[in-house]
């Protein structure tokens, strides 16, 4: 075969191979899911009694995703108890309370609220589809809490799938240890034991003075004490004062509150029995947004109470007592603030 045959050969099978690769179709790019993609933090310690979120601070970062295509597509799998026996209790749904619009402060009634919110089926503790949040749910009715183990128990183990069109992961042996309810904050409760550590303090004083000694009240001078009436009638939140005695201090001394923009509630405030109570919906904070009852951050209901007198004749002093809190259940609630290192001087002198 001469040289010309040869090369005229070689040019017909190249030209074969181009064909057959034109007809060959490119696969579509597909999802990239990295082996390296995790949980930065792999043990949750919820409230039990809370709709908790997590991560709690929404500018933290709880899945590094290692770059893998999004959306990613999250499931959890295999929920057990810490002696692997499975954690059938995590597999119900329960009626669970959400906000279907959004929650302002400006509420004028409680249907106004009620309107706002709505009955939904969860199950206590959820991962978001496709962000990977936690979400540990407070059911309507708190008593299904009584199935779950609560620390000092070593909690519970479940793993999460992860996954996308390119492919899935599991990421094993995550950890829920739930904390025992603390129905309001601060609380004293021992988180573990529930052991009551003491009392609450007033978040600050200013300008109030001791009646007898005519020196200054300090935050630690005063102890609030929560309490819930057994058999609640409604939803209400009530304020009383004592004395070093724990005898009654009228509320209507303190004379310079802004008793109708002290809290969130419907109708006015009552005064009766030395105390003042006020219509409320629960829980308080309703929702966790800044508004002009809460602090900054929305996570607390912010009170001030005050009244203003002359001292010796000489100037005016505002005296004003602060105090932050949040309350999880409904009911019937009581806080009382005890002075009950030092008697306030209401008086001018």
């Amino acid at each position: 075969m001469s040289n010309a045959q040869k090369l005229y050969g070689w040019l017909l099978l190249a030209g074969a191979a181009g064909v057959l690769n034109s007809c060959i179709k490119v696969p579509a790019d597909v999802d990239f899911l990295s082996s390296q993609a995790a949980y930065t933090k792999t043990v949750y310690e919820p409230v039990l009694g809370r709709t908790t979120l997590f991560p709690e601070d929404q500018a933290t970062v709880l899945f590094n995703a290692d770059n893998s295509t999004l959306p990613l597509t999250f499931r959890i799998m295999n929920f057990r108890d810490a002696r692997e026996q499975a954690a059938t209790i995590f597999d119900k749904t329960f009626p669970v309370q959400v906000w279907k619009e959004a929650y302002n402060g400006d509420e004028k009634t409680r249907e106004e609220v009620e309107r706002k919110r709505t009955i939904e089926q969860h199950k206590l503790f959820e991962v978001r589809e496709h962000s990977g949040q936690f979400v540990m749910w407070t059911p309507t009715t708190p008593e299904y809490l009584n199935a779950v183990k609560m620390q000092p128990d070593d909690g519970y183990v479940f793993d999460v799938e992860v996954s996308n069109s390119g492919g899935s992961k599991m990421i094993r042996n995550m950890h829920l240890k739930p904390l025992r309810p603390r129905p309001y904050e601060p609380s004293s409760m021992d988180p573990v034991t529930g052991n009551l550590l003491g009392y609450s303090s007033v978040r600050s004083i200013d300008g109030m003075y001791d009646l007898s000694s005519a020196l200054p009240i300090y935050s630690s001078d005063v102890a609030v004490v929560f309490y819930k009436e057994p058999k609640p009638t409604g939803n209400t939140l009530s304020f009383e004062f004592r004395d070093t005695a724990y005898r009654a201090i009228d509320p209507k001394l303190f004379s310079a509150t802004k008793w109708e923009e002290l809290v969130h509630h419907f109708g006015p405030a009552k005064f009766e029995n030395n105390r003042v109570v006020f219509d409320v919906a629960y829980p308080i904070p309703l929702a966790k947004r800044p508004t002009r009852y809460t602090n900054i951050f929305g996570d607390r209901a912010r009170l001030e109470f005050g009244y203003d007198r002359i001292m010796y004749g000489m100037s005016r002093v505002k005296a004003r007592m602060t105090f932050e809190f949040a309350i999880y259940e409904p009911g019937d609630w009581k806080i009382v603030f005890w002075f009950k290192g030092a008697n306030p001087d209401f008086k001018d002198n």
